[in-house]
């Protein structure tokens, strides 16, 4: 009983000499083994970042999606259209959300009076999920995004880029429900609206949201809605020679104007006579809606023989007395059934872009539709990128861990090397192999795990420090990402290692006589 209290009070001195040697000079082996550490979670951080990034960039359909242009040669376009409905299709190649879609520009006139050309793309299907990226919370600007799920087919309205809204003369303090689309409306003037170039109107059109970015390098998108009214050659529903348009009185009023301030500006604004004679009521038109939350009301009035005039210059005043409130007027635009014929693209959203290669020589060869080399070539290209990413990634990783688990050998051994004639004097004494290994296990275990915690806690910090100082690849996409299973999985290799590492070296050492030992005889 006494020999084996004082084997444990040996056993306690050697925990206490030996921590600190093996810790060394001012713990100089704890902080050599805490800066290798931080160095390799700040290259495990980065790769996950950077993953996460390219994982985001692989499924974003601005990058996955693809546009096949309508060539004028003996290609069969349609012939390909109507394939790549085909599900089976679909599934080999990659891809869903097929559509097809219009080129064409438009002139757009801006607050301060100048004339912009704007080009844009129509799509047939505005629910589609590169419309859903286009209007993502990452990519919207200043929060001036209609939501995906009001957006419908049959509506007018436009999403428009960042520069674009310069370009008219607003700033993101200052975005628009609605700009004005400049639209041939000859004899118009004859109804009192104010004409530009002699021959075209302001036609409202509802403004559906201002975006960072949109593929293509396009100004502005819209639903093939718009192009195919716009292209009526029958009825005309966006030209402003239309009396029913300009004797009605419709108007777009924000949500923060009550109906009883819109009723005082109209009440401020009608003539005297007909003060008492005009009432208002909300009138829903979701093919007019836009970004900005309000809505559509009419002003009735109780005599239907009022000459044009009385509601031109009441919509004038009304905008006069409202100053610099977003109150717009709009028009009832009669809209009719007009599908286009044709479409001048077909838009493609890839799921993978391992078969892109594959997909290009697929149109060719049956169909003889060229899809342009630069797009195929620049898709090849990100994905050989995001592959070489992640080996590149896999590889550093790998890397840091074996230069860890390398310093680890080296310096227990070294260390053993300089202490193997205490080992040999705590056998002599009757500690047994097992009780050492046991209790060197220990000291490095908790040195290792010490070392662990002061290298995440300063990869967590230096993560933290990038995201308040808004050092970011994009918005919510850090440089830096230590939430992982790498990171677990690094944690639990440098701790087995350094464990597996201590029993191997003691298990060797402790093999020879507690004489070899304290006399180093081989």
């Amino acid at each position: 009983m006494a020999s084996q209290q004082k084997q444990k009070e040996y056993l306690k001195l050697l925990i206490r000499r030996e921590n600190r040697e093996v810790l060394g000079k001012n713990w100089i082996n704890l902080w050599l083994l805490a800066i290798v550490l931080t160095a390799t979670f700040v290259s495990i951080a980065f790769s996950n970042g950077s993953l996460k990034y390219l994982a985001m960039k692989m499924d974003d359909p601005f990058t996955n999606w693809v546009s096949i242009s309508k060539s004028y040669d003996s290609s069969d376009f349609n012939g390909l259209r109507r394939a790549l409905n085909d599900q089976e299709i679909q599934e080999h190649y990659l891809f869903g959300d097929v559509q097809s879609d219009n080129y064409m520009a438009y002139s757009f006139i801006g607050r301060n009076g100048a004339v912009h050309y704007l080009q844009g793309r129509f799509f047939n299907n505005i629910d589609s999920k590169l419309v859903r990226a286009i209007l993502d919370k990452s990519n919207i600007v200043a929060n001036s995004g209609i939501p995906f799920e009001k957006l419908q087919d049959r509506a007018f309205g436009f999403v428009i880029t960042g520069e674009v809204l310069k370009k008219l003369g607003y700033n993101e303090s200052n975005i628009p429900a609605y700009i004005d689309y400049l639209r041939l409306s000859e004899g118009a003037d004859t109804l009192g609206v104010e004409m530009f170039d002699g021959e075209r109107a302001a036609v409202p059109m509802p403004l559906l949201g201002v975006v960072k970015r949109l593929p293509g390098n396009m100004d502005m998108i819209s639903s093939r809605f718009f192009l195919e009214q716009d292209m009526d050659d029958h009825s005309y529903p966006l030209d402003m020679n239309n009396r029913d348009y300009q004797s009605t009185l419709l108007f777009f009023v924000p949500e923060e104007i009550s109906d009883e301030e819109f009723r005082g500006i109209v009440q401020k604004a009608v003539p005297d006579s007909l003060n008492t004679r005009f009432d208002i009521m909300e009138d829903e038109k979701p093919e007019l809606q836009s970004w900005k939350k309000g809505r559509t009301i009419s002003v009735f009035f109780n005599d239907f023989d009022l000459p044009i005039d009385v509601f031109q210059s009441t919509a004038r005043k009304i905008k006069e007395t409202a100053g610099e409130k977003d109150i717009k007027r709009l028009f009832n635009y009669r809209t009719v059934d007009n599908e286009l014929s044709t479409s001048q693209f077909i838009s493609i959203n890839f799921n993978s872009l391992d078969s892109i290669r594959a997909f290009e020589n697929f149109a060719n060869d049956n169909y003889r539709v060229k899809i342009e080399m630069s797009q195929v070539n620049a898709k090849e290209n990100f994905n050989d990128v995001s592959v070489m990413a992640n080996i590149l990634s896999w590889s550093m990783i790998a890397f840091s861990l074996v230069c860890i688990i390398l310093f680890v050998i080296n310096m227990l051994q070294s260390y053993f090397q300089k202490v193997k004639r205490n080992l040999g004097t705590f056998k002599a004494f009757g500690i047994s192999t097992k009780e050492l290994i046991r209790t060197y296990v220990f000291i490095v275990l908790v040195i290792v795990v010490g070392a662990v915690g002061v290298a995440l806690l300063a990869a967590w910090l230096l993560q933290i420090f990038l995201s308040l100082a808004h050092i970011e690849k994009e918005e919510g996409f850090s440089y830096l990402s230590l939430n992982s299973l790498k990171t677990l999985w690094a944690v639990i290799i440098v701790i087995g290692s350094a464990i597996l590492t201590v029993f191997i070296v003691m298990k060797n050492l402790l093999q020879r006589t507690p004489g070899d030992l304290i006399y180093d005889r081989e």
